[in-house]
């Protein structure tokens, strides 16, 4: 299919931890775009080859143990924080790494659709707060996406789910991806799928499983727990395989041969489950939390649904099925499933007419409030939350809360916006402060509206108004601690346009390529022979990476497409 003008659809993500996925609404259907050799995952790992070159997705996860300095994964839990990694001159933060990998998955659903694609939808868990959320749209601009819109996961299994099953019934998702985990209950009636409570732990994941084995490995062998250990990639690399074989069988083995010493392993389906004990006890908590915070019991869920890749794990589903007194439900592949909900959300968006009966509703996965005084008697106490937002409130929403002044003749109230949900701001996230003046009085005597109102695309705005005074002050909440400026976002693209790729990678020859692969399919006979000559003369010349023979190849392709074309 080619796309053109006003066609262009709008594609959904599913930015993840361990893969990342890309799907788009057909008019009827989600769909999931692939990659140049039909891969419907793109590994979230990057990396430079020997030549310095850009690696994006299975090339760089291919490298990650041979070529561990110059490879990257796992950085999604790191969003909206100054935490970076070097690879080769350059040191990346979490939104760039996250840049690359969009920026692959926006090229395979260009070539896939034919045409120029700048809008999407972007997955986040739900649990991820204020600054990681703009850290991914920050990721998304630089890799040339306009973000419609963030979309909490299990929200986005939700709507696959929904859209497969479209009747009246309530049920709990179970989130367990490689670095996050988050639960949703969600209630669907008359074609209003209806997100009632959200909680999880955005540092658990099954990364976790795996650094669980790895310990365990080298407590059988502690001259391996030793720091910048040689075999320190292919111990992960085992654990990972040992955490895979496990979702298969009951036991499994293997041999390391490190620094000319061999190590060897069995390790069993009933020691991981002991390992991993206080794992599964994490993941019990936020499910309760939520289903406290819909008022639901376990029994009033039809379903529980798994999505995620480590929800393969045996021991996960055992535990979730003794929790839940049933089996879960996972008819749709864990892996796909968000990506597929964001294509959803894609044709929500874009008005597909099939999706005229199906209605969204969303929640706060936190609290967000200010910071107050209390006076009691002649002492005065600080740093206490007034939550203004609470979690789990539908959005977007608008609330306002009344404070006063606390001191004779106080001039100013200094409002200090907080996330989160403890009852001290010292244990909260600040997110902003405004200062506001207000007229001298006897204290108490002066009153201002705190009114907070969220949007669906992510956006806090604080209003302030005195009571008796005409103006409000107002405050958007959009730079917070750790999240790029509009001078840093516009510097990096910069650095990131001039990043070397390996030339079958480079938007232009993928493109070029994939209009040769459907000519081909168009013609017979002879203007068949010569397509795969000159396309396969420059599929020679990417390959050798020489820059003169690619644009001499790539003008001989284009000139026989375009000879070709005008002869239909």
């Amino acid at each position: 299919m080619t796309i053109t003008g006003n066609d262009s659809p709008i594609i959904g993500i599913d930015l993840g931890t361990s893969n990342s996925a890309v799907a788009w609404f057909d008019g009827a259907n989600p769909q999931l775009l692939t990659g140049a050799l039909g891969e419907r995952l793109t590994p979230s790992v990057v990396g430079l080859d020997d030549a310095g070159n850009l690696l994006v997705g299975e090339a760089a996860k291919a490298r990650l143990v041979s070529h561990p300095h110059l490879t990257v994964a796992s950085f999604k839990r790191y969003m909206g924080t100054d935490k970076t990694w070097n690879l080769g001159s350059r040191r990346f933060r979490a939104e760039e790494l996250s840049a690359l990998v969009l920026r692959k998955l926006k090229t395979d659903a260009e070539v896939a659709l034919g045409g120029a694609i700048s809008r999407a939808v972007i997955t986040v868990p739900a649990y991820f707060n204020d600054v990681q959320r703009k850290a991914v749209k920050a990721a998304g601009r630089l890799a040339g996406l306009d973000v419609e819109r963030l979309l909490n996961e299990p929200t986005a299994a939700s709507l696959a789910y929904g859209l497969a099953d479209n009747r009246e019934q309530k049920f709990l998702i179970f989130d367990l991806g490689g670095g996050t985990f988050d639960v949703s209950i969600v209630d669907m009636f008359e074609g209003v799928i209806e997100v009632r409570a959200s909680s999880g732990d955005a540092w658990l994941g099954g990364d976790d499983f795996t650094q669980v084995i790895r310990q365990w490995m080298q407590a059988r062998y502690p001259a391996l727990a030793e720091p910048n250990t040689a075999c320190a990639a292919e111990l992960n690399r085992i654990a990972e395989t040992f955490k895979c074989t496990l979702s298969q069988q009951d036991e499994t083995s293997a041999t390391l041969n490190c620094n000319g010493e061999e190590y060897r392993w069995t390790l069993t389906a009933e020691t991981f489950a002991e390992s991993a004990a206080s794992l599964l006890t994490r993941l019990k908590k936020p499910v309760v939390q939520a289903l406290q915070d819909a008022h639901f019991d376990p029994e009033h869920l039809d379903h529980v649904i798994l999505v995620g890749g480590a929800t393969r794990m045996p021991i996960v589903r055992q535990m979730a099925t003794r929790m839940f007194g049933r089996f879960p439900r996972s008819e749709l592949n864990p892996d796909e499933v968000v990506a597929l909900g964001a294509g959803v959300q894609a044709g929500l968006i874009a008005q597909a007419c099939a999706l005229d009966d199906i209605v969204l509703t969303d929640v706060m996965p936190y609290s967000l409030g200010i910071e107050v005084s209390r006076r009691n008697g002649d002492k005065i106490d600080t740093g206490y939350f007034l939550p203004i937002i609470e979690r789990n409130a539908f959005v977007p929403v608008s609330v306002m809360k009344t404070v006063s002044t606390l001191f004779d003749n106080q001039q100013y109230l200094e409002i200090e916006v907080y996330q989160g949900e403890a009852r001290r701001v010292s244990d909260n996230l600040l997110l902003d402060k405004m200062k506001i003046s207000v007229p001298r009085r006897k204290a108490g005597d002066v009153s201002a509206d705190i009114r907070f109102t969220y949007t669906l695309d992510g956006i806090l705005e604080v209003e302030c108004k005195v009571q008796g005074e005409e103006t409000a002050s107002t405050l958007v909440i959009e730079k917070v601690p750790g999240q790029l400026s509009e001078e840093e976002i516009r510097e990096r693209l910069h650095q990131l346009d001039g990043l070397k790729m390996h030339p079958r990678d480079v938007p232009e020859n993928r493109h070029l390529l994939a209009e040769a692969s459907r000519c081909y399919e168009q013609h017979l006979g002879e203007r068949r022979q010569i397509i795969d000559h000159y396309a396969s003369q420059f599929e020679q010349s990417l390959d050798r990476q020489d820059v003169r023979m690619i644009a001499t190849a790539r003008d001989e392709l284009r000139q026989v497409l375009n000879q070709f074309d005008d002869g239909m």
